[in-house]
């Protein structure tokens, strides 16, 4: 609760355990060949999901991982990592020093890479790598949330708040647009801004608090920009109070033709367009800038064109939430490049990845990890 509201931990901690519990099996089922090394850049979130994820469940096939934590978590992982491995007893270390020194040390000498972050900076990465690396980016996208003209707006409301406000806004599958039709717009921005109004900010401490402080100071400064850039737009909230690190949850509202920035903002802002048209509406979804960064989406009510517009490329969910849909013990994630990709061989796939299936589908390797028990 140091980096996340309460309820966002205890979440945390049952994906965490899910994903321990389901390692056996997902091993059995991908069956990866043994890797000697993997160099691992954890996310500046999720520190125990992410430690299971990529180090735990990995270490059945991996004889020895390293890792660097974010620097925006450094001291939480530290702490994490020396409270579970007194119990594990496994070859994870952590390595501390710059990230230079990680890219010239156990990056080049690993067989497996797993970068979480972003783009640019995994490109860089990437590109210092040899073509017998297997390096996994596991990026961000836009994560449309579409409504239909037939929706359920007091559900979509509710679903949209829960992951818009998971981790008071500061994570990666945080939908960036919400699509509403024009003729319901009005109503949707009401009956959102009233839900909003009923939330309580409180300690991350509080269990009953629904959303708490920023703890990254990036996204701070990035969201206190963009809504002074944008404050024409606001229809709700927008008061920010830097001594707390409280950032009101806010609603902007702007037009289909409208040039929307939609780079993602690790905080609790709700971008509201209104589509006129449907076939208008799947041609942006279709459009280069989404397709580059698709990752997931949500659609609610019943629209199974724009549902198959959006699965050709992302992780579609119909009337429920990504955080619903996420299993850690299974590939997850679209085919856009900007949000998550696989290279080997001097090639790059986007696609939806798991560690464990994309080593046994690129490391060549000897026999299979045999797993006898628990």
């Amino acid at each position: 609760t140091e980096i996340s509201p309460h309820h966002t931990a205890a979440a945390e901690i049952r994906s965490f355990l899910a994903t321990l519990d389901g390692a056996e099996e997902e091993i059995r089922r991908a069956r990866p060949g043994r890797v000697p090394r993997a160099a691992v850049f954890t996310p500046s979130n999720i520190p125990l999901y992410s430690y299971a994820l990529y180090m735990l469940v990995a270490s059945l096939y991996t004889d020895r991982i390293t890792f660097r934590p974010s620097s925006e978590i450094k001291s939480q992982m530290r702490r994490l990592h020396e409270l579970l491995a007194q119990v594990h007893g496994l070859p994870i270390e952590l390595f501390e020093l710059s990230q230079r020194k990680f890219v010239t040390g156990p990056v080049r000498e690993a067989d497996l890479i797993a970068f979480t972050g972003d783009y640019s900076h995994a490109e860089t990465v990437r590109e210092g790598l040899a073509e017998d690396q297997l390096f996994l980016f596991f990026g961000r996208g836009i994560n449309p949330f579409v409504i239909a003209p037939d929706a359920d707006l007091t559900r979509a409301v509710h679903d949209v708040t829960k992951i818009r406000l998971y981790n008071s806004g500061q994570d990666c599958f945080g939908p960036d647009v919400v699509f509403t039709p024009q003729g319901r717009t009005e109503e949707f921005v009401d009956l959102l801004s009233t839900h909003l109004t009923s939330l309580r900010c409180g300690h991350n401490s509080d269990p009953a608090a629904d959303y708490g402080p920023i703890h990254y100071d990036s996204a701070l400064v990035n969201c206190s920009d963009y809504l002074v850039r944008q404050v024409s737009r606001i229809r709700h909230g927008g008061r920010i109070d830097l001594l707390s690190r409280r950032v009101e949850p806010t609603v902007l509202l702007w037009d289909f033709d409208d040039k929307i920035p939609l780079d993602e903002m690790f905080a609790p802002v709700f971008n509201v367009v209104a589509y006129h048209s449907a076939r208008r509406l799947r041609e942006r979804l279709a459009s280069p800038y989404f397709s580059e960064r698709a990752l997931g989406a949500m659609v609610y009510g019943n629209d199974p064109e724009t549902v198959a517009v959006l699965s050709k490329r992302h992780h579609t969910c119909v009337n429920h939430t990504l955080l619903e849909a996420e299993d850690g013990n299974r590939p997850f994630g679209g085919f856009g490049m900007r949000a998550n990709y696989l290279a080997y061989g001097g090639d790059r796939h986007a696609e939806p990845l798991l560690m464990s299936q994309a080593v046994a589908q690129h490391l060549p390797t000897a026999a299979p990890v045999a797993v006898r028990g628990k």
